[in-house]
């Protein structure tokens, strides 16, 4: 009790932390009964405990015309990660479909029929559309079976305490205006990402031969969904602002900041420089996927690429 590190335990091999932490977790509450006994001060112990006050804020946010609404930093906080880690999830799942089924295209020499009747281009972007819209049908039936079971739950007498608090927590963000940026960054950062998946799909032959161009994307969409993990702690801080900003973590990352409410003109000029790298690379995808969906053999090195580019 006079001194806190008076005390080792030995061991013929290295401990794990949850050894340490066991011990530490027992002996702490312990020792502290006993030194609380040892001021001989009658009913001590419970004068601390009733002294600790349990101190919780109501949070009220207010527009210009001087609404009043509730609202709940760590609802808003668990919505932008869950929509963020959706968006995630989609880019990289359907992304990754359009890359597997050029290549198999490509590798069972299909396309080589297909290309006789349609243009590369209405090709590529058919792809795109087609799985993109199966993303889309799937997070609808989520959301339709979502709200099936919250609607028929409130009208269990068991559960309507529960399903209240839940209304409660939803009314403290604006859901529709969630959905809505959900889809359009859903669709922005699909067909950026998924249009480079097509490049790749186009350039090899096998699936070993992506790892060399898949790793630099797979680094960039990580850090993405890193940066978002973070600015959930601090939706306005630098990490955030300026990752909600560059076209290619922006899909991601401004899933987080839209429940806490972003400035109208953050949300113009992330969406217009989205908008724009979708258009560029999507042309750029185009004319890599119009030249190497018909290449085989080696795969190209990034020189030869650059060449497809000029073509």
């Amino acid at each position: 009790m006079k001194n806190p590190e008076a005390i080792t335990l030995y061991s013929q091999k290295q401990l794990v932390s949850s050894v340490e932490n066991t011990i530490t977790s027992q002996l702490n509450p312990y020792l502290s009964d006993k030194k609380l006994d040892s001021y001989q001060i009658p009913n001590l112990k419970n004068i601390i405990e009733e002294s600790k006050v349990n101190l919780k804020i109501k949070t009220i946010k207010t527009d210009e015309s001087g609404k009043e609404t509730q609202t709940s930093a760590e609802f808003a906080s668990t919505i932008g990660t869950i929509f963020t880690f959706l968006i995630y999830m989609f880019i990289f799942v359907y992304g990754a479909m359009v890359m597997q089924g050029v290549m198999e295209e490509k590798t069972n020499r299909i396309v080589e029929v297909i290309v006789s009747s349609v243009k590369p281009f209405d090709l590529m972007m058919g792809k795109l559309i087609g799985i993109g819209l199966v993303g889309m049908t799937q997070f609808g039936i989520w959301m339709a079976v979502f709200l099936s079971v919250s609607l028929s739950g409130v009208f269990m007498s068991s559960s309507f305490g529960f399903f209240q608090v839940i209304n409660g927590l939803f009314s403290t963000v604006n859901m529709i205006e969630i959905c809505f940026y959900f889809v359009l960054f859903f669709v922005g950062g699909y067909l950026m990402y998924a249009s480079l998946f097509a490049a790749i799909g186009a350039m090899v032959n096998s699936q070993e031969d992506t790892q060399q161009y898949m790793m630099p994307i797979t680094i960039l969409i990580l850090f993405a969904i890193y940066a978002g993990i973070f600015s959930a702690q601090n939706p306005d801080g630098p990490l955030a602002f300026w990752t909600s900003m560059i076209p290619l973590t922006s899909p991601i990352v401004m899933m987080v900041r839209v429940p806490f409410g972003v400035p109208w003109w953050q949300m113009l000029i992330s969406v217009a420089l989205l908008a724009t790298t979708v258009i560029l690379i999507v042309m750029l995808a185009a004319k890599i996927y119009r030249v190497g969906i018909l290449m085989y053999g080696k795969k190209p090195t990034y020189s030869e690429i650059i060449k497809w580019l000029r073509y």
